[in-house]
Formats: structure tokens, C-alpha cells, sequence
């Protein structure tokens, strides 16, 4: 069966999302609905869609009577995203952390998962973000739920950033199971000591990672930017 509009409409969005998530637009770039529709090879009108619907996600700009474009990494931004989602995460251990749960695909996965494995950095960086929804969920509250996953969006290029280096990338890991186990065994103190340390170390890296997150959108290739 041919694609409808709205599968169409759909994969555009996701693709277009995708590289905007992985910043292969140049800092501050029009993003021209006809030149991605060339790019991606389907219509412009999905790509408006696409544009709009970014930008209702704030990972895209918009200026009236100029059109759409590419985000600049910020630290302050980025550092305003972890504080916030970090906040969320520790009143859901607070809340309900008797509730947590965690698979044992999870628990195995950050215990046992190798550096210099093909994949490792996205492999563990999907571990994360799906660790941090499991908290989130805790709240019960459906708005901090869909800011936690705006804020795995959003800070997703400068998680991987961080875990390309292989001292953060093992010292996350051990992080993340120590977080476990706490929740497991119902120590909420230990939990949240866990997180705000956990933050107060990314942060103390953030400028670094923004500032290579920068540079390498402004020196990625055209192969690289066509993803």
C-alpha cells in the first residue's frame, strides 16, 4: 500500500527532526522549507509541517517575516535544562520511589557494557533517557513526564558528546547503577544524593561540551550535514 499524506507528513518530521537533534545545520542557518524538501527529496509542504512542529518543541527558531533556523547550543540553556529535569527527576524519587522499577535488560546493560563496543555511546545514552522517563513517570504528573523527554531531546547531542570520552562514558555508567540499586532498595536519600551529584558533575563539564558541540557543527562536512 503507497504511503498516505500522513505517513509522509510523519517521516518527514522524524528525519527533519533527527538532524536538527544531531545539529547538522549550521548555528543560527535559515532553515528554507525547499532546500531541506531537496535534501530530504519530498515536498516542501511536509517540511513546513515538520518546521512548525519543531519550533512548538523549541528546537528550532523562528523570526517573524524571516522564516525558521537552526539553534545555537547555549551553556546557559543547557544548564537550565539539567537543573530543571534534574528537579523533576528527584521530587519523582520523592514522590513514589517504592514504585520504581527497572528491567533486567537495564540493570545488565549499564553493569556489563563495553567502551569499545560498536555503538556503545548511543546504546547507553537510550539507557539513560529511558532511566530518566521511569522517574519521571513516578510524579504521576503528565506535563514534567512530556519535560523529560523534551529535556532527553534537547540535551541529547551533548549526552553523546559526553560519553564519547571514555572516563565520563565508564563513570556515568557506575553512576547510573549505583542510582539503581538505591531505587531498588528503597534508599530515596541515597537516590537523590545520587542525582545532584550526578548533576552538579555535568554541569561542571558543560561548557566544554558545549563549546565542542558548537565547533563541530560549524565544521561538520556536507556529507555529514546530508546525515
Amino acid at each position: 500500500m503507497a504511503p498516505t499524506a500522513r505517513d509522509k507528513s510523519e517521516s518527514t518530521y522524524h528525519r527533519l527532526k533527527e538532524l536538527v537533534l544531531n545539529y547538522r545545520f549550521r548555528p543560527g542557518e535559515p532553515l528554507s522549507p525547499i532546500s531541506i524538501a531537496d535534501r530530504l527529496q519530498v515536498s516542501a509542504t511536509p517540511v513546513r509541517e515538520a518546521l512548525a512542529r519543531l519550533h512548538g518543541e523549541d528546537l528550532v527558531g523562528l523570526v517573524s517575516n524571516r522564516g525558521f533556523f537552526a539553534k545555537t547550543l547555549n551553556v546557559n540553556d543547557t544548564v537550565d535544562h539539567y537543573e530543571f529535569a534534574f528537579q523533576i527527576l528527584i521530587y519523582g524519587i520523592e514522590r513514589r520511589y517504592s514504585q520504581f522499577m527497572v528491567d533486567e535488560k537495564t540493570r545488565k546493560g549499564l553493569s556489563s557494557f563495553n567502551y569499545n563496543t560498536e555503538g556503545c555511546f548511543v546504546y547507553l545514552a537510550k539507557i539513560i533517557e529511558d532511566l530518566y522517563l521511569r522517574i519521571a513517570a513516578l510524579t504521576g504528573n503528565r506535563v514534567m513526564l512530556k519535560s523529560i523527554r523534551s529535556f532527553n531531546d534537547q540535551t541529547r547531542f551533548v549526552r553523546l558528546i559526553d560519553l564519547e570520552a571514555q572516563s565520563n562514558f565508564h563513570e556515568i555508567a557506575v553512576d547510573m547503577s549505583a542510582l539503581i540499586s538505591a531505587l531498588e532498595r528503597q534508599d530515596m536519600t541515597a537516590a537523590i544524593a545520587n542525582l545532584r551529584h550526578q548533576r552538579d558533575k555535568k554541569l561542571a563539564r558543560m561548557s566544554d561540551l558545549v563549546s565542542e558541540g558548537i565547533a563541530r557543527s560549524l565544521s561538520m562536512t556536507v556529507e555529514q550535514r546530508l546525515g
